[in-house]
């Protein structure tokens, strides 16, 4: 699984697609598109609390489910603001599954293997065959799960992330700005 580092990548990637897509206020907008690609690892939470971070990581909040569930809350609180359902609910569920998209191509040393991509529609979890994100190694302990991300390995990994992820926000920054100098020029 890439850190939060290579998610938030993502989410700056989608906040450019559409900025102030969400909110009017472009920090507020960028800050909730990165909150979503960062979302499903708030399975650690229960975990830390009850002293083992890793025990629901990589659970059901790692799945479409999760993703169809967190879509229509947010469509439904949008909505409720008056914005449309539907756009804001496909929007959530794309950001949100971005990092289950991570997540399905990064080496995973610890069983069960992979994420329960499909679930609740197939009770299995999946791996790409051929990752390319860098595991990440983290205590299995609260007291120390925090301070033991600080390690050369996950250096490594950040590095990739930085590469690959920020390689995608540049591309998605470069074809934004070619196509609005096209709409200028017509």
């Amino acid at each position: 699984m890439p850190l939060p580092i290579g998610h938030a990548l993502a989410g700056l990637a989608c906040a450019q697609v559409r900025p102030g897509f969400f909110f009017r206020n472009r920090w507020q907008d960028v800050f909730f598109f990165v909150f979503l690609a960062n979302l499903p690892d708030a399975d650690f939470l229960p975990g830390i609390i009850l002293g083992h971070p890793n025990l629901y990581h990589h659970g059901i909040f790692h799945s479409v489910g999760a993703a169809l569930a967190i879509a229509a809350a947010g469509g439904w609180f949008f909505y409720l603001k008056k914005q449309p359902f539907w756009s804001r609910a496909v929007a959530i569920f794309m950001v949100f599954s971005s990092h289950l998209l991570l997540d399905f191509f990064s080496w995973d040393f610890g069983a069960p293997f992979g994420i329960p991509l499909l679930w609740p529609f197939v009770n299995r979890y999946f791996i790409a065959a051929r990752p390319i994100f860098i595991n990440v190694i983290r205590s299995g302990r609260s007291d120390d799960f925090f301070i033991s991300l600080f390690n050369r390995h996950n250096l490594a990994a950040a590095g990739r992330e930085i590469m690959i992820m920020g390689g995608v926000l540049v591309a998605v920054v470069t074809v934004r700005c070619l196509l609005k100098k096209k709409r200028s020029l017509k």
